[in-house]
């Protein structure tokens, strides 16, 4: 145990239920060394998150907690909770997926920095706001010391999850663990976040427990790989070897869900896990991936053990295909029939186009949210919307929709202006045009069942009286977001994140619009579920040549679907193109800064990504110069603060606004 800051064996992990009870965490064993990092992932379900709960001690009172888990040698299985109140903060501390969910909305940032300090370190209240100034710093947060001062309604998301890690490092505690603190948030926030992390280790010699279902960003903060599936660790080892050689076929199936350069839509579909996980009763037994298993045989159950497969890797089963994710993409899975791009060519008239588009909130405090965009959206395509949190993507999309009325501007589709509020559109606008939101608990009724969600669209809008005939669509479509019929009578409480986000997105689907505007769809989703999502949306367009707005801040996925890619910051337009002209090569410097921030799946091909210093302009000012300028690190010079960059037109399909020419440019 000397070499060992945390080892956890035989832990079971059982919830009573109205509907019986099930198990959680399976007979999990584990350690971790003193300033080792441990990645554990899998989907939604498998119990990652009820293990981290479980070394915190924070399981709910209808739990069974089985096993020990040994911090430093000492169980904390056999402590009371005041005793526990030492680990917690103090030795072992946690930081949770929502930011939002951890700050308190009435407390200064200060405050609540500080009262971490008074009650774990006794510290008095000078000593305290130096010691949050200093953790702020530590995190590469700007203006500290104006930073206390706000509320956590006043910074971005972003900033929120630094906040909450730079608590948990305040009592320098030996293990920090990160339940998916960087799912909803931007590639270049997410960067910066995951390089923190890294300065912390080196620097405070914390041992950490990161939990994810993205393996790009595992790679980029941890050793060693556990791959959890229904409650248990069927592999564990090295992340190179788990890569490059899996033995379990979920953790291929997991590697090989992920979208990633190369891999676009008119050449493959994603693969995909069929099935989804379901909850398993404590007296269940044999392979928790059989039902799902491509590999599966009737030796299986007579093999399967926990056993060493190599040297430090171990894994319950040894029937993994072996081939690198990429090439398995293009191979195993037919290409599409019918060529998107084609079909644009066919198309004169865009479905939707915006002219000249502002949105200004307020009227004493301004802020400019949207400035001046122009951009038509052919029919039949996907126009994908990129840029970090604050660029006025979800502001664009939600006045497509109708939910924001544009400040000045014009809005057309299909050549009518529906630049009005959603309650003063035709019920034939309403149809044609469905929003899916990014967080799906605040869109979905609580007191609705997933069968009236669902069905409530196609009866006010489709005009489907028949309840039967709602039923049978239902369940056709639950079957299509991967969810059985079993969920028509449940409400959103009673399904995970990831579920509801299913739900949302067939409620869009069920009553086969023109035009669906996707605001980061599948940001809360585990990667077999993006795929099955990603290739529903793509069958959908062939089968109605259905056009989306997609906004997601994951640039692979934006690289698979879109046929047009518009890049926005600051509310402004910074360079718009085909998929193919502006991935590569990036012209806009800010383009480039997000394509090198995209977390690689192969751990041996990671890459250093450009660092963008600084936040975004204040959006209460009326921009001056390129609104970029003050975080360019191709900054010509004080022309860029002083003058807006003109349009570089480098095709009839690609442009840009920049004052370096493509010349200059990095090509």
């Amino acid at each position: 145990m000397k070499d060992k800051i945390l080892d956890i064996e035989h832990l079971s992990v059982s919830f009573n239920t109205f509907e019986g009870e099930f198990a959680a965490v399976r007979d999990v064993s584990l350690s971790l060394g003193f300033d080792q990092s441990i990645g554990i992932i899998g989907e939604s379900g498998c119990g990652k998150s009820t293990l981290a709960y479980s070394i915190m001690r924070y399981v709910a009172s209808n739990a069974k907690v089985e096993g020990s888990i040994k911090f430093k040698g000492e169980n904390l299985l056999e402590k009371t909770e005041q005793e526990m109140a030492n680990y917690r903060g103090n030795r072992i501390a946690m930081v949770y997926q929502n930011p939002s969910s951890s700050l308190n909305p009435a407390l200064t940032i200060g405050f609540q920095l500080d009262e971490v300090s008074i009650i774990h370190q006794k510290l008095n209240k000078t000593e305290a706001r130096k010691a949050s100034i200093e953790a702020l710093s530590l995190m590469n947060i700007g203006d500290p010391k104006g930073i206390v001062r706000r509320y956590p309604h006043q910074i971005s998301g972003g900033i929120q999850q630094r906040i909450c890690i730079a608590m948990a490092i305040l009592c320098r505690p030996d293990l920090m663990i990160l339940d998916e603190p960087t799912t909803a948030l931007d590639v270049t926030t997410e960067a910066t976040i995951l390089d923190s992390i890294k300065v912390l280790r080196d620097t405070l010699h914390m041992s950490l427990i990161y939990i994810s279902h993205d393996m790009g960003v595992i790679n980029k903060v941890a050793e060693q790989v556990v791959v959890m599936y229904n409650g248990e660790i069927v592999e564990q080892g090295p992340k190179e070897k788990i890569f490059e050689h899996p033995f379990h076929p979920y953790t291929r199936a997991l590697i090989n869900c992920m979208p990633r350069g190369g891999v676009v839509k008119e050449n493959t579909r994603l693969n995909t896990i069929p099935g989804y996980v379901k909850r398993r009763g404590i007296v269940a037994s044999g392979c928790p991936y059989a039902d799902r298993c491509d590999q599966h045989t009737t030796t299986c159950e007579a093999l399967l053990s926990f056993r060493k497969v190599a040297d430090q890797h171990f894994a319950s089963c040894d029937r993994a295909y072996a081939i690198d994710g990429e090439e398995l993409l293009i191979k195993k899975k037919t290409p599409r029939k019918k060529n998107i791009q084609h079909q644009v060519e066919q198309t004169e008239e865009p479905l939707l186009e915006l002219q000249n588009v502002n949105k200004v909130y307020g009227t004493l405090r301004k802020v400019y949210a949207v400035n001046d965009i122009s951009v038509s959206v052919k029919n039949g395509t996907v126009m994908g919307i990129v840029g970090e949190s604050g660029c006025g993507k979800s502001t664009t999309g939600h006045m497509v929709s109708g939910l924001f009325r544009p400040t000045t501007g014009k809005i057309l589709f299909e050549g009518q202006d529906i630049s009005i509020a959603w309650n003063k559109r035709s019920a034939k606008t309403l149809k044609d045009i469905q929003l899916i939101f990014q967080n799906p608990g605040k869109s979905l009724n609580p007191s609705h069942t997933v069968e009236q969600i669902i069905g409530r669209p196609m009866k006010r809008l489709s005009n489907i009286d028949s309840a039967e005939e709602r039923k049978e669509k239902i369940i056709h479509l639950l079957h299509k977001v991967d969810l059985g019929k079993e969920y028509l009578l449940k409400k959103p409480n009673q399904l995970s994140g990831g579920e509801q986000q299913r739900v949302a997105i067939a409620r869009a689907l069920s009553i086969s619009p023109k035009l669906i505007v996707c605001d980061e769809p599948t940001s809360a989703l585990d990667v077999s579920v993006q795929a099955s999502v990603l290739n529903l949306l793509n069958d959908l367009q062939l089968d109605t040549q259905v056009t989306y707005l997609f906004i997601s801040h994951d640039l692979n996925v934006i690289n698979y679907l879109s046929d047009t890619i518009m890049v926005m910051y600051a509310g402004k337009i910074c360079e718009f193109g085909t998929r193919d002209e502006v991935m590569s090569p990036p012209y806009h410097p800010y383009t480039e800064a997000l394509l090198s921030a995209i977390p690689e799946v192969d751990p041996t091909k990671q890459k250093e990504p450009i660092r963008l210093y600084g936040q975004l302009p204040n959006p209460s000012k009326k921009l001056k110069g390129c609104p970029f300028a003050g975080r360019c690190p191709k900054k010509v010079g004080s022309i860029c603060e002083t003058e807006y960059p003109p349009m570089v037109k480098i095709s009839d399909s690609h442009y840009y606004y920049c004052h370096i020419k493509p010349e200059l440019d990095n090509k």
